[in-house]
């Protein structure tokens, strides 16, 4: 009863929570979810117990036989280094066991059981739900109700998942024992599980965006998510485990930092820092989301946001590139070649945030008007560059293009004064044109992907994208198996993501070489594509005359 009023009264403010709700807390789900959590909570006991030394006390034998080695133990130098330490016995011969290390290392695995438990769950039980809702239908009829976009995939979020958040809670009263007994203070809790949080919501919306977008098989979903979700709780569970053990890590200087902020030498800052980047993102995701859900076959995002996002993205990570400028240590080179990489990935991922649909360009390239008649006016305000630039519906070279431009602005000076030498700058600003060259010509395959007559066209377009990037990488391999790629296999490498490895073995002439036909084949690209373009639009309007 009382149950069921609680169901009620959360229904009366968001009557999708009280469809999920009703739907999956049964007297049976809350005995199996529970049940669940309390099997693994018996578990991690049982285990950690298991870890604890004890002593043999069989009749006779002699104390010193009975010293081992143990984590979980108050050590005594033995006073042979080679053998380490052994535990420190008391007068009754027993072993003396550090509590405070035990219940940390309790603390720390809760602490990854927990968060994985949450995401991993929610992420799975969402995408499934959804996509049983596409296959159904009642998705679409959705949509003809009057709540709005942010009420319905709230109420998804928060009600789908609710066995999971439900074995989730049962968990917290031993995750909370050990923190507090193994020395966190109430800030250090608090300010985990608030990151927590915000990184559970942002995985959350964007496992609803990840439907929205055409997303299919939760079990696949998972599997390819568990890793990246792994590295923030690490890096968060890292910074606990440091505060709690006092380790010397979190308090010796370091060169990295955001804009000078100290992140990594504090752990409220960086549970801070975390926190905020977390809504930030949720808040773009959230956007997209309401956007696809008002209109399934609009694009991720407008070309508008693209640009905002992009340079709010060149932002967050010009704050972790900047501070190594000056810097002079000795792998500062290789840190900033993987932040480039990591700006190569998120251009990627643009491409096809902003990939329009196939119907979307041919009614764009049938309607659009020739633009002859307006050659007396300025470029920027000829119609046809302004469909480039901001309309949905045209092809997205242009606006990739901007954002690429945007991101050079961060990269060309960054390459001209962080390294030592002045040819390894210009090798660095020469990756950074191929980058910028292969990601057009990654995005215009994308588009002719778009005239494709198989029936699954999206996994067709993402699976010749990654094939023109690996074939290359691997035909660089294949010929220099045992050694650095040089030569022919070097040259290759210019054409994949992995061209600062060509770069470093190449002479100028060659690089030089290899950009003009990285240009020479995506102004063929180009070309076909208005060709397709031409074509479909003249077809479409034809049908359209004889149907007149």
């Amino acid at each position: 009863m009382v149950l069921a009023k609680i169901i009620d009264r959360v229904g009366d403010s968001n009557p999708q929570i009280f469809r999920e709700l009703k739907e999956r807390l049964t007297v049976r789900n809350l005995g199996i979810a529970l049940g669940a959590a309390l099997v693994i909570q018996v578990f991690v006991l049982m285990y950690f117990n298991s870890q604890l030394p004890v002593p043999d006390l069989t009749p006779g034998l002699d104390k010193s036989a009975r010293q081992i080695y143990s984590r979980y133990c108050e050590m005594v130098p033995n006073g042979y280094q080679a053998y380490g330490s052994y535990c420190r016995l008391n007068g009754d011969g027993e072993f003396i066991i550090n509590w405070q290390t035990w219940w940390s290392d309790l603390f720390i695995a809760m602490s990854w059981l927990l968060p994985l438990g949450l995401i991993l769950g929610s992420v799975y039980t969402l995408v499934a739900d959804l996509v049983q809702e596409e296959k159904r239908g009642t998705l679409n009829f959705i949509r003809l109700s009057p709540q709005s976009a942010r009420t319905i995939f709230i109420g998804k979020i928060l009600g789908v998942p609710s066995l999971v958040y439900l074995a989730t809670i049962a968990t917290l009263p031993l995750h909370i024992v050990a923190g507090y007994t193994a020395g966190a203070n109430t800030l250090l809790l608090a300010s985990w599980y608030v990151t927590i949080a915000c990184f559970w919501f942002l995985m959350s919306s964007a496992a609803v965006l990840y439907v929205l977008l055409g997303g299919i098989q939760a079990i696949v979903t998972v599997l390819v998510v568990a890793y990246p979700v792994c590295l923030p709780i690490l890096a968060i569970n890292a910074f606990a485990s440091a505060t709690i053990n006092r380790d010397t890590w979190l308090v010796k200087p370091t060169e990295l930092s955001w804009f000078g902020l100290p992140i990594f030498n504090n752990a409220m800052l960086f549970y801070a820092f975390g926190t905020g980047c977390c809504l930030v993102a949720s808040f773009g995701v959230w956007q997209a989301l309401e956007r696809r859900y008002l209109n399934p076959t609009a694009t991720a995002i407008s070309k508008s946001q693209s640009y905002f996002t992009n340079l709010c993205i060149q932002i967050w990570i010009a704050g972790f590139v900047v501070p190594l400028v000056p810097q002079s240590y000795y792998s500062k080179e290789g840190t900033i070649v993987a932040w480039a990489i990591i700006d190569f990935l998120v251009l990627l991922v643009s491409i096809p945030m902003l990939l329009p649909g196939k119907q979307a360009l041919l009614d764009w390239s049938r309607y659009r008007r020739e633009r002859a008649a307006h050659k007396s006016r300025p470029f920027w305000q000829r119609e046809l560059f302004k469909d480039l630039m901001f309309k949905d519906s045209s092809p997205a070279l242009l606006a990739i293009a901007m954002n690429i431009g945007i991101t050079m602005l961060l990269w060309l000076p960054i390459g001209m004064t962080a390294f030592k030498t002045s040819s390894t700058g210009i090798r660095f600003i020469a990756g950074t044109c191929l980058a910028a060259s292969l990601i057009l010509i990654y995005a215009t395959i994308a588009h002719l992907g778009l005239f494709l007559k198989q029936k699954k066209r999206n996994v067709w377009i993402v699976a010749i994208v990654v094939t023109t990037m690996i074939l290359p990488i691997v035909g660089a391999f294949v010929l220099s198996p045992f050694h650095n790629p040089s030569g022919f296999a070097a040259i290759l490498l210019l054409f994949s993501p992995l061209a600062p490895v060509g770069i470093l073995q190449l002479a100028g002439g060659s690089i030089l070489a290899t950009f003009a036909a990285q240009l020479a084949i995506f102004a063929g690209l180009t070309r076909q594509l208005q060709r397709k373009l031409q074509i479909s639009g003249q077809s479409q309007t034809k049908e359209l005359l004889a149907h007149s």
